[in-house]
């Protein structure tokens, strides 16, 4: 799979002083390029003072007493305090939603902007949703994406699963084994079986928040409002059965940075397979019902891989958004029937389409099944990068690797 180093993006335009901490011992390692694979420039013991100018997520470039200049793990370094700045947001400012092929599954990081101080605002946060559904090492693309751009042992400040299907919850647990995760978040839906309790149970109490009442207040930067808009509600009876009652157990996540919205729907339903499109079901509804007013969204990852069960065409008109993302592999759905069935469904597509023709539809599979791909290998680094400073968006897309452009709407 091919990876992709994320930008470098300046801090306030001064250089700011970091001590080594003292979890660092015996030494902080400075390496020549912002990869913990890259030769090592020097290794500072803790106290040691470091001036940094620029970031990229997980690392800081620093300048070493000899005057060069490399790159260290942030988490290993003191932040200095300072009041939190005001006026309008720097344009450099950026929030990351970084959308990794898993194959067929979900798996997403966002990325905060990072200024250097510890003020509450722009403090370089992490979040993972999702893990995609490989949870060995070898074989889990987001673990291997998140090393690639930050270190072994990286923070990661939130990890929400979003329901427990076996396409969103297994790469979770390789997070949660090698990085140091702060919080962990469920929406509390009661799966038996084996697998997802033994999975349950390895997550530290101290970090585990199961079940919508128990999540609390999100805080991720004061620039960033996150809401949960839904989660799994027992007292809901009408949200189908088997695995469609499951996937309605989950969380729904609004971010809002700005003027830019990104709406995650897991794999919320709003219809039955061969329901009619105009009359929203299940989660749709209860949205629609309960929060129209915070649906509009500039960026949606679209509902349970853009299956026809999601996307009804009032919750469509709601959210309006201008992008959206199928997080999608070759996994063959077709079940007991003969025909051939992948995700995500050309009608859901071809509905954001049909409401706004300049829609852009970005997908973790593209050209899969030209190139051939089944589900041993659709993990393939289609990776899609969208970044904001709260009113501009701009995307980055990946086709094996390779950079991929979208211009209009392609179902």
């Amino acid at each position: 799979m091919s990876l992709v180093l994320a930008f470098v993006v300046s801090l306030t335009g001064q250089t700011v002083q970091y001590v080594v901490g003292p979890t660092a011992a015996p030494c902080l390692k400075v390496h020549k390029q912002a990869s913990s694979s890259s030769d090592p420039l020097d290794c500072l013991a803790p106290g040691a003072s470091l001036p940094s100018d620029d970031t990229v997520p997980y690392w800081r470039r620093v300048t070493v007493p000899d005057g060069r200049v490399g790159w260290a793990a942030k988490k290993f370094l003191v932040e200095p305090t300072g009041p939190a700045p005001t006026g309008p947001t720097p344009p450099n400012a950026l929030l990351e939603v970084h959308f990794v092929d898993v194959g067929q599954g979900d798996g997403i990081w966002i990325h905060t902007f990072d200024d250097g101080i510890q003020n509450g605002k722009f403090e370089g946060k992490n979040i993972i949703i999702d893990g995609g559904p490989q949870a060995a090492d070898n074989a889990n693309p987001l673990r291997q994406y998140l090393e690639s751009q930050g270190h072994h042992g990286a923070i990661v400040d939130a990890l929400i699963v979003s329901h427990p299907h076996d396409d969103h919850y297994p790469g979770a647990d390789g997070i949660l084994r090698h990085f140091d995760v702060r919080a962990y978040y469920d929406p509390g839906y009661p799966k038996t079986g084996v697998s997802y309790p033994a999975f349950l149970a390895s997550v530290p109490a101290a970090i585990r928040h199961v079940g919508r009442a128990n999540f609390g207040t999100f805080d991720w930067g004061s620039e960033v409002q996150a809401e949960v808009l839904y989660a799994y509600d027992a007292s809901l009876s009408d949200m189908g059965s088997g695995n469609t009652v499951e996937n309605n157990a989950a969380i729904v996540l609004r971010v809002q940075y700005g003027s830019t919205v990104f709406l995650f729907m897991g794999d919320a339903e709003g219809k039955a397979r061969t329901g009619s499109s105009a009359t929203p079901k299940y989660v749709e509804k209860v949205l629609l019902d309960t929060v129209p007013g915070k649906l509009k969204a500039t960026v949606l990852k679209i509902a349970h891989h853009g299956s026809e069960t999601s996307s009804t065409l009032p919750f469509i008109q709601a959210v309006d958004p201008d992008i959206v993302v199928a997080s999608s592999g070759r996994k063959n759905f077709k079940g007991s029937g003969t025909q051939d069935r992948f995700l995500p469904d050309s009608t859901t597509l071809q509905r954001y389409c049909t409401h706004k023709a300049s829609t852009r539809i970005y997908r973790t599979d593209q050209k899969d099944a030209q190139e051939g791909r089944t589900v041993t290998n659709d993990a393939d680094g289609d990776n899609v990068i969208v970044r904001t400073n709260g009113q501009n968006v701009t995307v980055e897309a990946f086709e094996a690797g390779q950079p991929f452009t979208v211009n209009t709407c392609a179902p």
